[in-house]
């Protein structure tokens, strides 16, 4: 199996952000051997028939690196590393450094036994000597003088603290180095054993934000764990997670500023019920109301909002008259399918000493699906909702 280094010709980036790259070169690859194959078997069989196909070569488009690793991959793995002293400082408080000293051993309780080193002392312990190893090596490679020791803290808290703060500092160099490519790979996996043992893994992978590329923009957002980054499942564009925190926050003020910069839409006035001939004359629960709510369009879902609280069904004129928004998205005007729903009248009735009058059947016209009618001499653009 080629290694990432084999995969990633020279000049581009050895990080995340060149991985369906380097996915679908082995996957070239690998047809290109298969199709050799298929070759010599065609031979052997006497080339009988059409020779195999060769596979067609993808057209990749690489990210360059500067000189190894870019400067979004950098600042990933810079954030990765520096998150990791305040997760291994959660966990070290969790934990006691021992195991449990019950008597599932099988020993008399109240005998004296010696604790021994918990898990999470052991994974605290290596994660140290991790960081202690790539601080060591690339001091020695650089000529710098030895890591100076410390006062040893509570599973090596005040030592991890300084070597995490002098790899952030120094990363961007190290990373330029051959003998670290799979540096940034090393510490996202630490990142994630210890989310995972304090328990503070992301509560859902999926991202509410849409695609920041302009030809996408879909809401399929998706955190990919193992690289560390966000993709789009519709475009495969790649999103960091600093860069994700950005598009949050700038698409959360752009919906903001927009909805303060649109006007409320018009108030329908209230129609109030005229009773019918032969219609009871007993008072209502329900007392009327000056206005109904406005009729919108929510601009992140699309979705028709139209809670009309009438005291009596909405009929077909009525419907054609109603103040529909515009399109959310150009500000045309919309067309807005109905289905009309029949209900059936109930016979007079008697209840008790009184004669309940006949009910006659209704129509009510409620909203179906909505469409971008589009301005003068100019299509819609394309945006279609349904109601809420």
């Amino acid at each position: 199996m080629p290694t990432t280094d084999q995969l990633t010709p020279a000049g581009a980036c050895h990080g995340g952000c060149n991985h369906r790259n380097r996915t679908t070169l082995a996957a070239y690859r690998q047809a290109v051997e298969d199709h050799a194959d298929a070759v010599d078997a065609w031979y052997r069989n006497g080339e009988h028939g059409q020779p195999p196909a060769e596979p067609d070569q993808p057209s990749l488009r690489w990210y360059p690196g500067n000189p190894l690793f870019c400067g979004r991959d950098i600042a990933a793995a810079r954030r990765s590393l520096l998150e990791l002293d305040p997760q291994a400082a959660q966990l070290s408080a969790a934990s006691d450094g021992h195991r449990g000293t019950g008597t599932a051993d099988g020993k008399v309780s109240g005998s004296k036994t010696t604790p021994s080193v918990s898990p999470v002392a052991d994974i605290l312990d290596r994660l140290l000597g991790d960081l202690f190893d790539t601080e060591d090596e690339w001091r020695q490679l650089r000529g710098y003088a030895p890591r100076p020791p410390a006062t040893r803290g509570p599973r090596g808290s005040h030592p991890r603290s300084k070597t995490i703060g002098w790899l952030a500092e120094h990363l961007a160099d190290i990373l330029a180095h051959p003998d670290f490519l799979e540096l940034p790979r090393t510490i996202y996996r630490w990142e994630r054993v210890l989310r995972h043992l304090n328990k503070d893994q992301r509560p859902s992978p999926s991202s509410p934000i849409r695609c920041p590329r302009p030809s996408c923009g879909e809401r399929r957002i998706t955190w990919d764990d193992e690289h560390h980054y966000y993709t789009c499942g519709a475009c495969g564009q790649i999103i960091y997670e600093h860069e994700h925190d950005q598009y949050e926050h700038d698409q959360a003020d752009a919906v903001e500023t927009a909805r303060a910069a649109t006007p409320p839409p018009p108030s329908v006035e209230h129609r109030p019920l005229v009773p019918a001939q032969g219609d009871d004359s007993e008072p209502r629960t329900a007392g009327t109301l000056p206005v109904v709510d406005a009729i919108r369009i929510d601009p992140e879902t699309y979705r028709l909002i139209f809670r009309a609280p009438y005291n009596r069904p909405l009929t077909e004129d009525e419907w054609q008259d109603l103040p529909w928004p515009p399109c959310p998205n150009c500000g045309a005007p919309i067309e807005v399918d109905h289905v009309t729903i029949e209900r059936v009248g109930k016979p007079a009735a008697v209840v008790g000493a009184r004669t309940l009058p006949p009910l006659p059947p209704t129509r009510e016209e409620v909203p179906g699906p909505w469409r971008c009618a589009g301005k003068e001499n100019e299509p819609g653009c394309g945006a279609e909702g349904r109601a809420a």
